[in-house]
């Protein structure tokens, strides 16, 4: 091989190895934005996690505050579901007292009566005797 072509040959390899660091530099460049936008994904995902912590935090409270609440309102149903039993209880007896009360009334006012209605014959009885006697 000649001089010439020796240059040429090497001119050939030069330009083949200048060829590949250009695309070798087009494609870090390539890899470099890729890179930068992961990170601002990365970035934003990060934003979106820590908001979406906050949001959880939030509604635990929410659901503990929510939890107390539910919880009084059952002790305090319950304790108006046993004053209720309670007060039903002494009403029942006190409806049974005036149940009790009306029947002695009623054999009460039929003894009455009836005392009435007696006396009212013997009365009656008394009169056409005396009213008999003087005539």
């Amino acid at each position: 091989m000649t001089d010439a072509q020796r240059l040429d040959h090497v001119e050939d390899e030069l330009e083949t190895v200048k060829q590949l660091l250009v695309s070798t530099a087009r494609y870090a460049e390539s890899s470099d934005r890729k890179i930068d936008r992961l990170a601002e994904r990365q970035d934003l995902t990060q934003r979106q996690l820590d908001s979406l912590a906050v949001t959880v935090q939030t509604m635990s409270e929410k659901v503990d505050s929510l939890t107390t609440k539910i919880d009084n309102f059952v002790e305090t149903t319950t304790d108006f579901v046993e004053t209720t039993k309670a007060r039903n209880a002494v009403l029942d007896g006190v409806v049974l007292r005036l149940d009790e009360s009306q029947a002695r009334l009623e054999a009460s006012h039929a003894s009455t009566n009836a005392a009435v209605d007696r006396l009212e014959r013997i009365l009656e009885q008394l009169i056409r005797r005396n009213g008999g006697s003087s005539l």
